[in-house]
């Protein structure tokens, strides 16, 4: 009776909304509303068909043929999720799926056509899963399509997917309506509660159109959503884009370093009025003191909708003491909209790079309740890091287990971050720990099979099940380092709890011969003056080090992008490194003399 009640219901109502911002849908079952009409994009000249998706991923950015109007703001860019929806910013969706509106401040600004528990994974048990995707543009670059293709359930077991699933989004710039389509859909989803969103939410989450929840579309059918002719609603709205870079993740930050790390952000007009300047607020704190260690006030210009500014701080951070910091920017408008887009919060690492080993983690050691596993026994998690200092070696991994009942063991493996979009590319050693060799609910410690090397970039920590039911420690004390991936079906994609736990997964790294301590000049190398320096810097050098009268010189960022490199010949027992085109920022020099490495930092202030 409640599924008779429900399917006449959804028959019975062929359009809904408006939304707070005026938008509306309407289905082909209502008469001014669009026909079912498949458009098979598989074998067109402009087709695309997508790869890396797999189990509760996204894959991206995608970037659309120009800025396309989505409420009362524009979007340029897209990542497509394995589990039936399209998102304009870097964030993912697993079960449960959300009632829509739901404000998220990470996982808002979205069309979900179908979002359910879908699954690309192709390995193991799922071999022979048919789910492939596509993206398609227009020759004339008015509409774009994406389609999911034969896409099945995931499901626990072999095979480890069940049903079919055919549908996709088309966005229509013309008048900037947006269209999902159905065209085959069997099977079910295993679970039984907020297992299917369908509808669009806008970039605060505090306004959304759904169509329905907990009911799959029908096949052979479409819904449009229109936005509105004119639009009275008046959005007073700003927020952070990020604090310290782009992913707002963490950093380790020698507390030997010469010079500060300088605080930086970028802050965002959300809404579709213009603001005069406001105030950002940019904080470190200590933890778990909650100590303020450095204060800024910054005041911004005025920004038009959608205009984002880039904000340096004025008072950097010192890092004098070892341990936990958080930069913590917040906007402050009056009459600001959306309060959960106005924070953000990098973690801060401060090590002591004096010592002959340097342990690199995230979290404070003390695990949650329960640990994370993956049905199956598959699955993986890692950890990325990025070292204070290169070169560097790695000598030690560490994880901490909650649990293994099955006595199954893991597989610690490190990779290097050469991979497609800096993920896990090749693999430099794997350690397999057996059960009986470590004790649950304590870190174990793996020694590596030999010394990794690190010149540049960062490396995974990888933490992989040897079966069904061992499970990794969980921090969910903050600060949260944004730096966590999961692993299903051997593809790597954002951890989907990040932005409220960490993974118990460790590095340790040590110095490389003489001169990668920064507290103490190597002898012949001296430090770089003026520092900070704007334009220029000097460095005196010993030109008895050096093979050949030549010296190679790179410059890593503070996120370890090598940014410069350079042969030169040191004259007069002095070497002068040009910064015009650095921006400002903690950079690290290493020096190749032909019989050396040395490291040394350098404070750039534009």
């Amino acid at each position: 009776m409640i599924a008779i009640a429900s399917t006449f219901s959804l028959q019975a109502q062929t359009s809904g909304g408006p939304d707070v911002y005026g938008n509306i849908w309407r289905d082909s079952n209502d008469p001014n509303g669009p026909s079912f009409n498949w458009i098979d994009i598989t074998n067109s000249p402009n087709t695309v068909e997508i790869s890396g998706l797999a189990d509760d991923n996204i894959v991206g950015p995608f970037f659309l043929p120009s800025p396309f109007q989505f409420y009362w703001y524009t979007v340029d860019r897209f990542w497509i999720g394995s589990n039936g929806y399209l998102i304009f910013q870097n964030a993912s969706f697993a079960h449960p799926f959300p009632i829509i509106p739901t404000p998220d401040p990470t996982k808002n600004n979205f069309l979900g056509a179908m979002m359910t528990d879908l699954t690309f994974d192709k390995t193991g048990p799922a071999v022979g899963n048919p789910a492939s995707c596509y993206y398609w543009t227009s020759t004339a670059q008015d509409s774009v399509i994406i389609t999911w293709d034969s896409v099945p359930f995931w499901k626990s077991g072999t095979p480890s997917y069940t049903g079919e699933n055919t549908f996709q989004i088309i966005m229509n710039y013309a008048d900037s309506t947006i269209t999902f389509q159905y065209l085959t859909q069997t099977g079910v989803s295993v679970s039984t509660t907020s297992f299917v969103s369908v509808g669009i939410e806008n970039v605060s989450g505090n306004d959304g159109l759904m169509w329905n929840q907990n009911l799959y579309p029908p096949v052979q059918y479409a819904i449009k959503f229109y936005p509105p002719a004119v639009t009275t609603q008046q959005i007073t709205d700003v927020g952070t884009s990020f604090a310290g870079n782009p992913e707002t993740a963490a950093l380790f930050i020698s507390k030997n370093a010469a010079g500060a790390y300088v605080l930086n952000s970028e802050v965002v007009n959300t809404g579709n009025t213009v603001v005069a300047p406001f105030n950002v607020s940019g904080l470190v704190r200590d933890s778990p003191g909650n100590n303020v260690m450095v204060s800024n006030t910054t005041l911004t210009d005025t920004l038009q909708p959608g205009q984002s500014q880039l904000l340096n701080m004025a008072n950097p951070f010192i890092p004098i003491n070892s341990g936990t910091f958080r930069f913590i920017n917040t906007t402050t408008l009056s009459g600001d909209l959306t309060a959960s887009n106005n924070i953000k919060t990098q973690e801060l690492q401060v090590v002591d790079t004096t010592l002959n080993e340097i342990l690199l983690a995230y979290d404070n050691g003390v695990a949650a309740a329960t640990g994370i596993s993956w049905n199956g026994g598959d699955g993986g998690c890692a950890n990325y890091f990025i070292p204070p200092f290169y070169p560097c070696d790695i000598s030690k991994v560490a994880t901490l287990i909650v649990a293994d009942p099955n006595a199954v063991g893991s597989t610690m493996k490190v990779y290097a971050d050469d991979g497609p979009n800096k993920l896990p590319g090749t693999l430099l050693d794997s350690i397999f720990v057996a059960s009986g060799t470590f004790t649950t609910g304590v870190y174990s410690t793996s020694v590596l099979n030999q010394l990794v090397r690190i010149d540049s970039g960062g490396f995974y920590v990888l933490w992989g099940m040897g079966g069904d039911g061992v499970s990794l420690g969980q921090d969910q004390v903050a600060p949260f380092s944004n730096r966590t991936f999961e692993v299903l079906g051997g593809t790597p994609s954002e951890y989907r709890y990040r932005d409220i736990e960490d993974l118990m997964i460790r590095a340790t790294i040590q110095r490389v011969g003489v001169g990668i301590n920064e507290e103490t000049a190597a002898e012949g190398i001296g430090q770089f003056y003026p520092n900070p320096a704007s334009d220029k810097a000097f460095i005196n050098i010993d030109a008895s080090l050096i093979k050949s009268d030549e010296l190679f010189v790179q410059l890593f960022d503070i996120q370890g992008k090598l940014v410069a490199g350079e042969r030169f010949t040191v004259q007069n027992g002095q070497l002068e490194v040009s910064l015009s085109q650095l921006e400002t920022g903690i950079y690290t020099a290493r020096f190749s003399t032909g019989k050396s490495e040395y490291s040394r930092k350098l404070n750039v202030v534009k």
